[in-house]
C-alpha cells in the first residue's frame, strides 16, 4: 500500500522527499492536478501526494456541526480544516451530495455546539464542491 503525504506546490513545481529513503527530487506539475502518485527513483516506493497550492496553510480543526441552508434544510456535516482568511473545508452526507442539496453559490449558516465562537453567527458561501467535500468562505 502506498504512503500518503501533502506537498506544497510553488510555481507549478514540487520538491518530493521520499519518506522511506529521504531521496529528494523536483517534479513539474500541471496547474489542474490535485493528486499525483510518485515512485521514488532510489528505493521504488510509491507515494500518493496531495498537492497544496494555498499561500497560507489551513489549521486542522475537525468536528461535527449543523449546516443550515437558506431554504431551511439542515445537514450534519464534518468540518476538516479552517483557514485564516475565512475558508472552511467540510464533508456533507452522501445523500445530500447526490441530491445536490448544497450547490456552488449557496449561502449557509452553522450551528456548532463544540466551538460556537469558531463559526459564530456569520454567513458563508459555497465556493467549490467535489463529491462529498465542499469548500466555503465567509461572506463579508
Amino acid at each position: 500500500m502506498s504512503k500518503k503525504i501533502i506537498i506544497r506546490v510553488i510555481n507549478n513545481r514540487i520538491q518530493f522527499k521520499c519518506s522511506s529513503c529521504a531521496a529528494k527530487r523536483n517534479y513539474p506539475v500541471q496547474p489542474n492536478v490535485r493528486c499525483k502518485n510518485i515512485r521514488c527513483q532510489k528505493c521504488h516506493t510509491i507515494t500518493s501526494c496531495t498537492l497544496n497550492r494555498r499561500l497560507t496553510p489551513r489549521e486542522l480543526s475537525s468536528g461535527n456541526a449543523i449546516l443550515i441552508t437558506n431554504e431551511g434544510k439542515t445537514l450534519e456535516v464534518f468540518i476538516h480544516d479552517v483557514s485564516t482568511n475565512g475558508g472552511i473545508g467540510l464533508d456533507i452526507p452522501i445523500g445530500a451530495a447526490r441530491a445536490r442539496t448544497v450547490k456552488i453559490g449557496t449561502e449557509v449558516r452553522f450551528n456548532c455546539k463544540w466551538n460556537p465562537r469558531m463559526l459564530g453567527s456569520g454567513r458563508f458561501k459555497v465556493i467549490n464542491s467535489k463529491g462529498q467535500r465542499i469548500g466555503i468562505k465567509k461572506v463579508i
